[in-house]
């Protein structure tokens, strides 16, 4: 079984009063009250009692419910689980359990400690007595699951790692709007690997610059950073955000083709593909680009 490591810094007691508060504001009925409920069903009557027969079986709160979208990454989940928990597990409880919590999975090796990519996208029931790292916990064993039946040895075939993989994928997740061009951005992504040329991913230079712009400047993409794939060669360090299922899929399975450019040319999002500059540039100039 995988195993993890709490915060020693905890406050149980603080933890405790944060519990109650979060029981209070999200349904003040789910205090324990001494009232026999009667339930009145096809003209029968149901009673629920503690196990005792003493009095009423306290209500047992409803779990938080935890949706964190593809394409997050760590910071932006952190603050999803905060706000989707009424701060029962804050950002910073979160962010911490992510940088410092000790996991136990094969798939990590690679990664060094870096859990970005890893945070798998889904809906997650979160109950009053969990902690932080029990919550990075799930999100790690969700990911094992859905993963685990693709075909990770199309890696080597592709001339990348596992981990370069999932590098790949968050790629594919934040630049493919339309979920059929995710393969096809996987294949320009290969393409340009191949060609020993820099990938020029504008959503890599967004993740380092920690923050999502409209619009990137020209000194934007002089950032100085191992995430600007305007400035460096071959593969950022790490994903850049957490990727679906989806763009795993597409990362590990790249369409076949000879694209090496790709714009963005509707207003839906969807891009065009060429393997020739100088229609990649009519297009930047039809675009005002």
């Amino acid at each position: 079984m995988p195993v993890y490591k709490d915060q020693q810094n905890r406050s149980g007691r603080l933890r405790e009063q944060r519990i109650m508060r979060a029981k209070k504001r999200r349904n003040a009925t789910l205090i324990a009250v001494a009232v026999i409920t009667v339930f009145l069903v096809t003209g029968t009557a149901a009673y629920v009692l503690t196990k005792s027969g003493n009095g009423p079986e306290p209500a047992v709160p409803e779990p938080y419910r935890v949706t964190i979208p593809e394409g997050y990454t760590n910071k932006q989940t952190a603050e999803k689980v905060n706000s989707a928990t009424e701060g029962l597990i804050t950002a910073g409880e979160f962010e911490s359990a992510v940088d410092n919590g000790v996991y136990d999975f094969g798939f990590l090796t690679e990664a060094g400690g870096n859990l970005e990519g890893f945070l798998f996208p889904k809906t997650y029931d979160v109950a009053e007595d969990q902690s932080a790292n029990d919550l990075v916990q799930m999100m790690l064993e969700q990911y094992e699951e859905e993963t685990e039946d693709l075909d990770w040895s199309s890696a080597a075939v592709n001339g990348v790692s596992g981990y370069q993989v999932l590098i790949i994928a968050s790629m594919v997740e934040k630049e493919a709007k339309a979920p059929e061009e995710r393969p096809v951005i996987a294949s320009v992504i290969y393409n340009r690997l191949k060609a020993g040329m820099k990938l020029q991913i504008c959503a890599t230079v967004q993740y380092a610059l920690g923050e999502w712009k409209p619009e990137l400047s020209y000194s934007d993409l002089e950032v100085d950073s191992p995430y600007n794939t305007y400035k460096i060669n071959g593969l950022p360090p790490g994903p850049i955000c957490n990727p679906g299922f989806e763009s795993i899929s597409a990362a590990l399975s790249p369409a076949s083709t000879d694209y090496i450019y790709y714009i963005l040319t509707t207003n839906d999002g969807r891009h065009s593909f060429t393997s020739d500059y100088n229609q990649f540039l009519r297009w930047k100039e039809q675009q005002g680009n």
